[in-house]
């Protein structure tokens, strides 16, 4: 599969605080996903004096597969006037491309010229709230669907994880890179391999996956693994909150994508992460049904003995809840039936 990158680079012209007609782009963050596929040596240095070279089992090395690496200016004007000005001359042929943080219309104007350049797919990774418009998202997706090409914005990129049979989770398979996915293995509760399947872009997944090697699975892995070598990577992802991610932050995204590693392998869809880092049962996800059974119990109690409590409700009918017996209470009280 070939690649194609776009991405901001720094020109020495920086955006001055008062400069209200320019914006500036993130470059950092196409450095760690260029420095991860062509699998430089010196890319992760994480664990300084204690390097194993982790990375280095899996030989994964996709320089060859990147056939074109185009830079743009990482500080430029909020509107450009031509931006079919920037579109380079000379690329290349590919499957797929990355756009990393440049101008929204330089992109588009990009997105344009797809089929002649036979893409299939493009990643657009949103490691922060204020990457892409959600107008310039809009133009973008009827773009591609016009020109027959998927494409995708992964806030962030680590919870890429596209549906199985398309180019875009070609992609992920192809390059290894997208929503976390590890292989542990484990003899008498302790893990003894992590194989690493799918890494974040940044090459986070590695180094956590290397030190969960030899830990106890009775263990708060989540915080005392996932959480701190997260952190102390660190994470790329940006810790503001977005209104797109219900108020949560990019890199909380992150964390809870890699938390599920630790999920037993047969049932990762079935489990969620308590707060004391075990693995439990994920409740059951449709509410109008829990409510309208909570509803049928809650009046059938009520004729058997004139009254009602969550006590007599849950003896009568253990699955359930108290979320469910409230809000059924309030309906029927609304509906005039209680």
């Amino acid at each position: 599969m070939k690649l194609v990158v776009l991405r901001s680079e720094k020109t020495g012209a920086e955006k001055h605080p008062d400069d209200h007609y320019l914006q500036e782009f993130n470059t950092h963050y196409a450095d760690r996903l260029i420095g991860n596929l062509r699998g430089q040596p010196d890319f992760c240095t994480a664990c300084h004096d204690d390097c194993r070279h982790c990375r280095d089992y899996y030989r994964r090395d996709f320089r060859d597969d990147i056939v074109g690496v185009f830079g743009f200016p990482n500080v430029l004007p909020y509107v450009i006037e031509r931006p079919q000005d920037y579109v380079p001359a000379n690329v290349p042929r590919h499957d797929a491309i990355v756009a990393i943080h440049i101008h929204e219309q330089i992109l588009l104007e990009m997105l344009k010229h797809c089929p002649e350049w036979g893409t299939r797919c493009v990643v657009v990774p949103l490691e922060a709230p204020d990457w892409m418009s959600h107008g310039a998202r809009a133009q973008a997706t009827a773009l591609c669907r016009a020109n027959g090409v998927e494409i995708d914005f992964p806030k962030p990129l680590c919870g890429f994880k596209p549906r199985p049979g398309t180019a875009l989770a070609e992609f992920r398979e192809y390059f290894h890179i997208g929503y976390p996915e590890v292989q542990l293995t484990v003899e008498n509760n302790v893990i003894t391999a992590a194989n690493v399947k799918v890494s974040a872009a940044c090459g986070s997944t590695y180094h956590i996956a290397r030190w969960l090697v030899g830990r106890n699975l009775n263990d708060d892995l989540a915080n005392e693994v996932i959480s701190k070598r997260l952190h102390s990577y660190p994470c790329t992802a940006s810790m503001e909150r977005d209104p797109e991610l219900h108020d949560d932050t990019p890199m909380h995204v992150s964390g809870e994508a890699h938390k599920r590693i630790l999920a037993p392998e047969e049932k990762k869809e079935d489990k969620i992460l308590a707060p004391s880092g075990r693995w439990v049962q994920r409740p059951a996800t449709d509410t109008s049904k829990n409510i309208e059974r909570a509803k049928e119990v809650i009046l059938q109690v009520h004729q058997r003995n004139g009254a009602v409590s969550f006590d007599r409700v849950r003896a009568a009918a253990p699955d359930v809840n108290q979320a469910a017996y409230i809000s059924a209470l309030l309906l029927l009280k609304k509906e005039g039936r209680l």
